[in-house]
């Protein structure tokens, strides 16, 4: 079966989307920094570029599992990524950060165990890894809302190129997730319906990066968190801050 000629429009637009943004990140150097994203993109790519080629059918059922695999393991270390990019001149509040997230990413792994073999499921295959993935991506979903909210509080100086990476994949991980969502909440819809919605918010994600990543950008730092505050308050918090990161620091070593 192939596509309608409106998702096909869609899909070409958001395969050449996908591909000016690699492109761009080969060009700028920017592969090397932000690498599982780098990586993810490829993936989500050839993933985008299956059913142009081989339209719907039991063909593409295996190659979207497998694809859907790949890029549930991308999810979680793009996650870490965002902790080490955004929080790269506090690296002992990235390192601790990260350290509780493995342990609560082993419980939801544990979780997702358990559902799969103590709790009924459905017949279909990729309905059985919706239910898999639900647990492991809302502890990504408060990964990435937690540290928004703490960049949103504290003014941390960030590179500009890691603000924009993590506003572009906040919004389109939340989409994902929440077409995740939508498909077990209504398991009589299609998962083409809620599939097409998400062509919408993909490459329009994808061109937010593409526009706003350049090799400059990764110079320049900016703070958003405490804008309500007066200067002085916020040095106060920066450098209580820069003290507890040297502090777990030291503790570290």
């Amino acid at each position: 079966m192939k596509l309608p000629l409106h998702e096909r429009i869609l899909l070409l637009l958001e395969v050449i989307a996908l591909a000016s943004l690699i492109t761009r990140l080969l060009v700028s150097g920017l592969a090397r920094v932000y690498k599982y994203f780098f990586c993810y993109l490829i993936v989500d790519l050839l993933e985008t570029v299956a059913p142009l080629f081989i339209g719907i059918g039991n063909l593409y059922f295996w190659v979207f599992f497998v694809f859907q695999c790949i890029k549930l393991c991308f999810y979680v270390l793009i996650v870490f990524e965002l902790y080490s990019v955004l929080l790269r001149d506090l690296k002992g509040i990235a390192q601790r950060a990260k350290r509780y997230s493995v342990v609560a990413l082993v419980i939801s792994v544990m979780l997702s165990v358990f559902v799969v073999t103590a709790l009924p499921l459905p017949h279909s295959l990729l309905r059985k890894l919706f239910y898999v993935e639900i647990p492991i991506m809302s502890i990504l979903v408060l990964f990435i809302v937690l540290i928004t909210v703490f960049l949103a509080y504290y003014p941390v100086p960030l590179h500009r190129n890691a603000l924009v990476y993590a506003t572009g994949y906040v919004v389109y991980f939340i989409s994902k997730a929440a077409l995740l969502f939508m498909i077990n909440l209504y398991p009589a819809a299609s998962v083409r319906t809620f599939s097409t919605i998400l062509l919408y918010v993909g490459p329009g994600c994808v061109v937010f990066w593409t526009i706003l990543l350049s090799r400059e950008s990764e110079q320049r730092t900016l703070s958003v968190g405490s804008g309500w505050s007066p200067p002085e308050r916020r040095q106060q918090v920066l450098l209580r801050l820069r003290e507890l990161n040297d502090s777990l620091l030291r503790a570290r070593k």
